[in-house]
């Protein structure tokens, strides 16, 4: 009888835990939701979630000026080109006609992940690099495709017409 009240106990414990990892998980969701609520009900489209590190997930929004991620803010006038980019080495590009895009850097050693960002070229010679996360199973990968595409376009259609 004894043994059976401990395995009853213990079962109630695990069941009370696991209820509040549910919870837990269902609040988040919640919470991501009404942050993405509030950043589309203030004119911004929410292009990814971008998880900056195994506990902080930023929106990568744009709005009509530009993108904005965490504190960055990135003007879509200033975009001449970006690249797609895995642990460093250029998977994708693009840059805009008349402009070209620097020698790409060589990739670092492979450290066991896969580390995907977006670098954007500005037009004053400078960098922004939006990182797209180490996720498995292609998470990262299709946050780092759609950031590109959303870049590309947003130059394409922000860029002044050639002279």
């Amino acid at each position: 009888m004894l043994i059976r009240i401990a395995a009853l106990g213990l079962l109630l414990v695990v069941l009370f835990r696991l209820f509040r990892l549910a919870m837990g998980l269902r609040h988040a969701k919640h919470l991501r939701e009404a942050a993405r609520a509030a950043e589309e009900a203030r004119g911004a489209t929410v292009v990814a979630e971008l998880p900056l590190s195994e506990a902080e997930v930023a929106f990568l929004t744009e709005d009509a000026e530009g993108f904005r991620w965490g504190s960055a803010r990135l003007r879509k006038d200033a975009i001449r080109g970006a690249r797609l980019l895995v642990n460093g080495a250029v998977l994708q590009e693009f840059a805009l006609e008349g402009s070209r895009l620097p020698t790409p850097v060589v990739p670092e050693e492979y450290e066991g992940r896969e580390r995907w960002e977006v670098g954007v070229h500005l037009a004053d010679g400078g960098t922004a690099v939006i990182p797209c996360g180490t996720l498995r199973e292609g998470v990262s990968r299709e946050i780092a495709g759609r950031v590109f595409e959303a870049v590309k376009a947003a130059a394409r259609g922000a860029a002044p017409p050639p002279a």
